[in-house]
Formats: structure tokens, sequence, C-alpha cells
């Protein structure tokens, strides 16, 4: 596909792309790839993690794995709109919204959680190789 971008969007395309390093085709894709999941999930938004990389998150709520992870940490028999929303104070539509995002990305979350399962793993065991040194 080939794109010409209007003065305003280059000039801000050649911003951004100088404060991230990424390059015209990430971001193009990017942009484009998170756009088209917009429409597809109203209530959606993505953001910016302190790794750099992009989630997707409640447009005026926490990132979609925190949802998702609430979900999974009830019993099957407890997977319930009510149950997540009074554990994660979000509405209900909040959570549909989520719920809706999860299913349609269910492996991209499933890994986004795995990953931050791995480094609250890796932080405890240097917090207790810290505290080791004490005695």
């Amino acid at each position: 596909m080939s794109i010409r971008l209007g003065p305003a969007a280059e000039q801000s395309a050649t911003s951004y792309m100088g404060r991230t390093g990424w390059n015209r085709t990430l971001l193009v894709n990017t942009a484009l790839v998170e756009w088209l999941r917009i429409q597809d999930h109203p209530g959606i938004r993505f953001v910016a993690t302190a790794n750099g990389t992009r989630v997707a998150a409640l447009a005026n709520g926490p990132e979609i794995w925190t949802v998702a992870e609430s979900w999974t940490q009830h019993e099957p028999s407890e997977r319930t709109v009510e149950n997540v929303a009074q554990a994660t104070g979000l509405t209900h539509n909040e959570v549909e919204t989520a719920l809706a995002y999860y299913a349609d990305y269910r492996d991209e979350i499933d890994d986004e959680i795995d990953r931050l399962h791995l480094a609250q793993e890796q932080a405890r065991l240097a917090w207790e190789r810290r505290q080791a040194l004490n005695g």
C-alpha cells in the first residue's frame, strides 16, 4: 500500500519517529492496526507501557489484561460480569467492553499476562537476593 501524507500528518509523523526511533513502516502499521481495532471495539484505546510496548486499555480505565486476569482468576462458575465489576471497580459496560476485546485477541492478552507474571517473579527473586545481603 502506498500512501501520501498531508503536510501536517507528515510533520507529526516525522516528529514522532524522531522521538521514538520508529521507522515509517512501524508507525503506519501500528497506527492502522490500532485504529482498526478501535473501530471494532469502541471504548478501547492503546497506551504505551513502561517497557515501550503498546497495549490495549479501556478508554477511561485500566489495561485490558487486568480485566482478563480478573476474569480468569475467578472459578469458572464465578466468572460473571458482576463479579469482575465488583473485583475491579469497573462498570458492567466497561467489563463487557474489555471482555469483548479479550475474546477477539485472547492469545495476545494471555501472552501479555504471562510476561507480566514473569517480570513479577523476577522482581520478587531480585528482592529476595537483596534481602539475603542483610543477613
